[in-house]
């Protein structure tokens, strides 16, 4: 056996250096990708969740229930609007329009009066369980400086209001409720990409892409052929996700199956093509898996509002996020296995993932050469 020569892993040494200065893809995914994902992730993990949106209804009209709904304004916590009724309130939390409505019962300021607590309901979405812990802590912060504002007496837990809380959707705040539509839309993105960037590279790499090449197909006509049979592949993932997280989970699907379908669709059609971009531009399976990791795995963790609420972040990472499907899908998913909200409802989520597959598609078909070079 050889001993060990400083000289010969001095020069190997060198010629691996050599080497990644030469790749500059190396070079990013050692530089650039942690400082991504130190900027994506100091940006997007906000905790302190500012501007609520919260519909109100003040039926009391009096001093006092003015001046609880100016404590919500002025704190930097909730954004208060009012509305007309109840089922107002109700609708535009189903709509995502609001995340909490406040409703203010007539006899609130004579309750408080007589010495009893004043009632108040409170509407949260239980759907949106990233938000709701911080919701519920910002609640008893104002429900003590309210009481202060109404009765100008050292505040003490007997005197505090009586909100008295119902969460819609999602009664028992099940997080696994919450969480496995969102994984479901990652699992199915994550398989639908690497699907066609592995299939089609490794026939760059096995050759039988001349075959075909040889054929007069045209580019989208071999774009479309091997696409799709994907794509049904990919739904059948869809359909064994689906009824596990029934069977097994116990998540509820209260939505439209016709809606779950189109949108299931157009997300996994877009997400394939994604995959078949990545696969013609780089045509070796091994670059292809790194770049399918780097724009599948990172957006779809933090970018897709499966574990940050994506309307709470800076403006520029909400347009990046807008950039992938899974931010759509996401929600599209979880209104339709708690909320159940119609067609016309989610007209633009369904705008927005057809459109994302055609340009998909379209820069496939832009990117495809028909040569072997």
């Amino acid at each position: 056996m050889k001993s060990f020569s400083y000289k010969r892993a001095r020069a190997i040494f060198l010629k691996e250096f050599k080497h990644i200065f030469r790749d500059p893809f190396t070079l990013m995914m050692a530089l650039l990708l942690p400082l991504a994902i130190v900027l994506i992730l100091g940006n997007s993990m906000e905790f302190n969740i500012k501007s609520i949106s919260m519909a109100y209804l003040d039926h009391d009209k009096t001093q006092s229930s003015r001046k609880l709904v100016e404590t919500f304004a002025s704190s930097d916590y909730f954004k208060p609007y009012t509305v007309e009724s109840p089922a107002a309130g109700e609708a535009d939390i189903r709509r995502e329009k609001a995340r909490m409505f406040l409703f203010i019962p007539p006899d609130f300021e004579k309750e408080i009066m007589a010495g009893r607590k004043g009632k108040v309901q409170i509407l949260l979405d239980g759907a949106d369980n990233s938000t709701i812990s911080a919701v519920m802590n910002y609640l008893n912060t104002i429900n003590m400086n309210a009481i202060y504002k109404i009765k100008d007496i050292p505040v003490s837990k007997d005197s505090l209001l009586d909100f008295r809380y119902r969460y819609l959707y999602n009664p028992e705040l099940n997080s696994q409720w919450f969480s496995i539509p969102g994984i479901a839309a990652v699992i199915i993105a994550l398989v639908a990409m690497m699907l066609t960037t592995l299939t089609i590279c490794r026939e760059w790499e096995t050759g039988s892409m001349e075959m075909l090449l040889s054929t007069p197909a045209t580019a989208l006509e071999i774009m479309i052929g091997k696409l799709f049979p994907y794509a049904f592949l990919s739904f059948g993932g869809f359909i064994v996700v689906f009824f596990c997280a029934q069977i097994i989970f116990g998540v509820p699907f209260v939505g439209s199956y016709f809606n779950i379908i189109l949108g299931t669709l157009l997300f996994i059609i877009g997400y394939l093509a994604t995959g078949m971009f990545i696969s013609v531009v780089s045509r070796k399976q091994e670059v292809a898996v790194q770049y399918a990791a780097t724009i599948g795995l990172l957006p779809l963790s933090l970018l897709s509002g499966f574990i940050f609420p994506i309307e709470y972040m800076p403006d520029i990472y909400q347009w990046i996020a807008s950039v992938f499907p899974a931010r759509f899908y996401m929600e599209l998913s979880r209104d339709q296995f708690l909320k159940g909200s119609s067609f016309t409802d989610l007209w633009f989520l369904f705008f927005v993932l057809g459109m994302q597959a055609l340009v998909w598609i379209a820069a496939c078909v832009l990117k495809f050469k028909r040569s072997i070079e």
